[in-house]
C-alpha cells in the first residue's frame, strides 16, 4: 500500500538555479557593470580575491587614465562639433535644447572625472563596504544561495537594461568619417553622463534590499528568539545567564543597522551633487523635447521614445529611493523595544555598573546599552534623498512633474489651436 502511494505520488521537477530571480538579478547587476566599464564610467575592476575568495574592487590604473583620456578628448570634441550641428537648425528653441544639452553633458564629463582622479578610493571603499555589509547580512541569515533581492528587483532591473538599450536606437548612424566620429563622441559622453542617475539607481537598491532582508530575519527569526527569551525571563533572576546567541545576534544586527546608514551617508555625501545635476537635465530634457514634438509635429518613435526613456530612468530611480525609505523606516514599526533582551534591566544596569566599577577602561556596553543607544538614534538617522536640499526624491516628486508636464502640453496643443499650427 505504501508502495503504490509512493509510485503514484508525483515528483515536482527541480527548478534550475540560475532561472530564480535573485540570481537572475545578480547577473544582471554585472552586466551593467561591464557596460559602465565599456564606456569607461567604472575603471575598476571587481573579482574573487585569491585567498578569501571573496568579491573585492580594487583600482586598474592603466583603463583608469585611458578612459580619462578618451573621456577628454571625446568631450573636447563634442563641445568642438557643436558648432556644426547647431548650423543645421533654424529653429531658436532647438540651438537652445542642444546647448543646454551640450553644457550638461559637459558638466556631468567633469565631475566623472573629478570623481575617479579625486575620489577613486572613497568610490572603491564604498563599493567595498557594499560587499562586506552583504557577506555579514548572508553569514547572520546563514544563505547559502547567492543573488540580488527577489521579484521586485528583477523587475526594475529589467527596464533599466530596456533603458540602456534604446540609447543606441535614438542615434541616427551614418558612415561618414567626420559624421561617426561626432556620433561616436556624443554617444560616449551622453551615456557617461547617464551612468550617474544608473549608479545612483543600483545605490538606492542595494540599500533597500540590506535594509529589507535585514528587516525580514529580525521579524521572523530576531523576534522569535526574543519571545522565548522573554518567556524564560518572567521573574527578575538575577543569576539567570542570558542566551548567548540571541544576544550575538542582537548584536550583529544592531552593528549591521549602523554600517548600512553609515554607508548610506557616504554614498549620498559623494553622489548628492551629481543626482541633482543629473536629475534637473533629465527633467529639462523630457519638456523640451516634448514641446518640440507637439509644436513640430514630429511624432518620430525616436523622440518620444526619448522622452519615455528619461521617464523611466526617473520612475525607476524614485522607486528605488521610495523602496529605501520605506525599508529604513520599517525598523520602528518592528517593536523590538517591547522585548527583554535577555535579562531583566535591573540585571543589565546591576552588571554593567559593576563592570565600569572594576575596570572602566575594558568596560563594553551590553546588549541592553546598545539597544537603547540604537533605539535613541532611530530618531535622527532617517534616510532622507534630498540633493542639495533643494527636493526630496520620492514618488510624489515625480507625479507632481508629471502633473505638470501633462498641463504644460496641454496648454501648447490648445495654443497650437488658436495659432492655426495644428
Amino acid at each position: 500500500m505504501t508502495g503504490s502511494s509512493s509510485a503514484r505520488s508525483t515528483v515536482m521537477p527541480r527548478v534550475s538555479p540560475w532561472l530564480n530571480g535573485p540570481r537572475i538579478s545578480a547577473g544582471l547587476l554585472r552586466g551593467c557593470f561591464y557596460y559602465a566599464t565599456v564606456f569607461g564610467v567604472a575603471t575598476f575592476r571587481i573579482g574573487l580575491q585569491d585567498d578569501t575568495l571573496k568579491f573585492r574592487a580594487s583600482s586598474r590604473k592603466g583603463y583608469k587614465w585611458l578612459s580619462i583620456l578618451i573621456r577628454v578628448l571625446g568631450s573636447c570634441f563634442y563641445g568642438y562639433s557643436y558648432g556644426a550641428w547647431a548650423d543645421q537648425y533654424t529653429d531658436w528653441y532647438l540651438r537652445l535644447f542642444f546647448g543646454l544639452r551640450l553644457v550638461g553633458c559637459l558638466v556631468c564629463s567633469v565631475i566623472i572625472l573629478v570623481l575617479q582622479v579625486c575620489y577613486e578610493k572613497r568610490i572603491l571603499h564604498l563599493v567595498n563596504s557594499f560587499f562586506g555589509l552583504f557577506r555579514r547580512l548572508r553569514a547572520l541569515t546563514r544563505t547559502v544561495e547567492a543573488g540580488f533581492g527577489g521579484r521586485l528587483e528583477l523587475t526594475l532591473l529589467m527596464f533599466k537594461l530596456l533603458s540602456l538599450a534604446f540609447v543606441f536606437l535614438a542615434f541616427q548612424w551614418q558612415y561618414s568619417p567626420w559624421v561617426l566620429l561626432t556620433i561616436l563622441c556624443d554617444l560616449y559622453t551622453s551615456i557617461g553622463t547617464g551612468m550617474i542617475m544608473h549608479f545612483c539607481f543600483v545605490g538606492y537598491l542595494s540599500i533597500g534590499v540590506l535594509y529589507a532582508e535585514l528587516n525580514r530575519y529580525v521579524d521572523h527569526q530576531l523576534r522569535a528568539q526574543l519571545s522565548s527569551l522573554q518567556d524564560q525571563v518572567e521573574e527578575d533572576d538575577i543569576q539567570q545567564q542570558p542566551d548567548v546567541q540571541a544576544h550575538a545576534n542582537l548584536d550583529e544586527c544592531l552593528a549591521i543597522y549602523e554600517e548600512i546608514h553609515q554607508v548610506t551617508c557616504s554614498f549620498q555625501r559623494l553622489f548628492d551633487l551629481p543626482l541633482f545635476l543629473t536629475l534637473v537635465q533629465n527633467l529639462s530634457a523630457m519638456a523640451m523635447v516634448s514641446y518640440h514634438a507637439i509644436m513640430s509635429r514630429e511624432y518620430h518613435i525616436s523622440l518620444w521614445g526619448l522622452v519615455l526613456k528619461l521617464l523611466i530612468d526617473v520612475l525607476l530611480l524614485t522607486l528605488a529611493v521610495h523602496g529605501a525609505v520605506s525599508s529604513s523606516r520599517l525598523v520602528r514599526r518592528l517593536s523590538l523595544e517591547n522585548y527583554t533582551i535577555g535579562q531583566s534591566k535591573s540585571y543589565h544596569i546591576k552588571v554593567g555598573v559593576d563592570k565600569l566599577v572594576r575596570s572602566p577602561r575594558k568596560f563594553k556596553l551590553g546588549s541592553f546599552f546598545q539597544f537603547e543607544i540604537f533605539l535613541g538614534r532611530l530618531n535622527h538617522q532617517q534616510l532622507r534623498v534630498c540633493p542639495l536640499g533643494m527636493f526630496e526624491v520620492s514618488n510624489e516628486l515625480t507625479l507632481f512633474f508629471l502633473s505638470a508636464m501633462v498641463t504644460y502640453l496641454t496648454f501648447l496643443v490648445q495654443y497650437g489651436i488658436q495659432t492655426k499650427q495644428f
